[in-house]
């Protein structure tokens, strides 16, 4: 995204906005070169975050994709809408 904001994100949002059977879909990669654990607590920290509709808890470090997660949480938040994660994987996961 760039240098846009979330605000922004979050007006592209509304404009396609066509009701509650809109779907918006957003994917971002987490941490980056953390141990297989560590990356783990992580990940999970930001998407406890994410499901709490709390972007301030998401720093550039846990997640490249955090102005976009935050446009699209302040858009869930006007709509009343939750969160939901289809999957949560590491790149660790695919050796096992």
């Amino acid at each position: 995204m760039g240098d846009t904001a979330a605000y922004e994100v979050a007006e592209v949002i509304e404009r396609q906005w066509g009701g509650p059977e809109t779907l918006v879909l957003v994917r971002s990669d987490l941490s980056h070169f953390l141990p297989y654990e560590r990356a783990r607590s992580v990940d999970g920290a930001t998407t406890r975050a994410i499901a709490a509709l709390r972007p301030k808890e998401i720093g550039f470090e846990r997640a490249c994709g955090r102005i976009t997660i935050a446009g699209l949480l302040r858009a869930a938040r006007r709509h009343g809408l939750r969160p939901v994660n289809l999957d949560l994987r590491g790149s660790g996961d695919t050796a096992r």
